[in-house]
């Protein structure tokens, strides 16, 4: 009796040990074909399928077009600058990333027509490079107050990408910004530089 018990047990612990094993392949083999479909899908499905994705040559390497990482905004208070005739405030340098879509909303000194005491410059300042020019803002009558202080807002960027911003003062006085004078610049498109 010993030695057939003994027997069973044996054939009872090789059916177990079997069973055992043959459930663990399965689900080695399992573990592996999903690692595999993932890394698979993985390899097919870019996760950034859904950007605009293009490249642009620039004198100064590479540049890739980036929608995602921004929107970047920024408020700024002009209070208490003051800016001669001709003198200008740099506001932004976005080196070297290259704005090619933004927009800007300004509350700022007006004449009693709803004209801009300053004039708002983009473009790329470098060295030996002043590419500056005047963006022409929108008048917003609605939310101005001719003679005070009215309200511009305008888009701003180029196809090629900008990455300095400015004001000049074109009146011919000085002008001391007050409490409410202020801006908002957003940039919704660029093209970053690749390394390299």
């Amino acid at each position: 009796m010993c030695i057939w018990y003994t027997q069973r047990m044996y054939q009872s612990a090789k059916i177990e040990n079997w069973i055992y094993l043959r459930i663990m392949k399965k689900k080695f083999i399992g573990t592996i074909l999903g690692i595999a479909i993932v890394a698979s899908i993985g390899l097919v499905i870019d996760p950034m399928q859904n950007l605009p994705f293009a490249f642009a040559e620039k004198p100064h390497g590479k540049y890739q077009k980036v929608t995602t990482t921004i929107p970047n905004e920024q408020w700024f208070s002009f209070k208490g600058i003051t800016l001669q005739p001709g003198e200008f405030l740099d506001m932004v340098d976005t080196t070297p990333f290259m704005t090619t879509k933004g927009h800007v909303a300004m509350y700022v000194p007006c004449d009693s027509q709803g004209r801009p005491q300053i004039q708002f410059l983009q473009g790329i300042v470098d060295v030996g490079v002043n590419t500056l020019a005047p963006v022409d803002p929108e008048y917003l009558q609605q939310l101005s107050t001719p003679g005070k202080n009215c309200l511009y807002h305008f888009d701003i960027g180029t196809k090629a990408g900008v990455t300095d911003f400015a004001l000049i003062n074109n009146s011919t006085h000085a002008i001391t910004f007050g409490d409410r004078n202020t801006s908002t610049f957003s940039i919704v498109e660029g093209l970053a530089k690749l390394s390299g």
